[in-house]
């Protein structure tokens, strides 16, 4: 009897065995769904906190090299944040959060991390105007550091981010790649401020200059964090700037 009856009770209780795995199952898979989700948004809240790391990494490796630069000036420096930008298609020039209170004058050299940004034009109680070197009305008396030639660096109207030497004769000795210094003359900016690097030089046969573009060392279009170089002086007349 027992033989018999034991296959009976195993059969009977299968179903309810069944039912009560499928349960376990749904609740296991809910859970895993469950965990899921949780994990998805906890991965997109990391993500985002990643981001925010890398540009405040970032942003402090450009702190670190603006700190250097300002380690190698002479003068005093203060360091100064662009805030705008002139919406005026044919000027190059951008606004800074120091102006009159904290002693900011007209003709001031601004610098970033890699070289000569520019100067001021125009200056508010709280805010100041920087004319870019790039810009065609900007003119920067420059030497070339390896052997001293002296030229102009001028902005251009069409590119905001090259120069060009004005008057440079046909003979003069410059290469592709030569570094360009503020030469000191013009009593505008110091000396031996980085400017830019030549990258190219194109000779007209009929013509008795060069045509020669300047890469500018300063980060026009991306530098957010300046340095406004106080010389031993109070200020400049605009036409002196300019």
């Amino acid at each position: 009897m027992t033989l018999v009856i034991t296959p009976v009770h195993y059969l009977a209780e299968l179903p309810g065995q069944g039912v009560s795995a499928m349960g376990s199952l749904f609740q296991t898979r809910h859970q895993l769904q469950t965990e899921n989700v949780r994990l998805q948004e906890q991965i997109l809240l990391q993500q985002y906190q990643l981001q925010k790391l890398e540009h405040l990494t970032v942003e402090n490796r450009r702190l670190n090299e603006l700190l250097e630069a300002s380690s190698i000036v002479d003068e005093r420096v203060v360091r100064t944040q662009l805030i705008g930008e002139s919406s005026d298609p044919f000027t190059k020039r951008v606004l800074i959060n120091k102006g009159e209170s904290e002693g900011v004058y007209v003709g001031q050299p601004v610098l970033d991390a890699y070289g000569l940004m520019g100067q001021v034009v125009e200056v508010a109680p709280l805010t100041s105007w920087v004319l870019l070197i790039t810009d065609p009305q900007s003119a920067t008396p420059v030497q070339i550091n390896r052997n001293g030639i002296r030229a102009i660096a001028a902005g251009t109207s069409d590119n905001l981010h090259l120069l060009t030497l004005n008057n440079m004769p046909n003979t003069a000795d410059i290469q592709v790649g030569d570094v360009l210094v503020t030469s000191g003359l013009g009593q505008r900016f110091p000396e031996g401020y980085p400017v830019g690097v030549i990258n190219g030089i194109s000779n007209d046969p009929g013509q008795p200059f060069s045509g020669v573009v300047v890469a500018p060392a300063a980060r026009i279009d991306r530098s957010r964090n300046l340095l406004l170089v106080f010389e031993n002086r109070t200020s400049v007349s605009l036409a002196d700037a300019t």
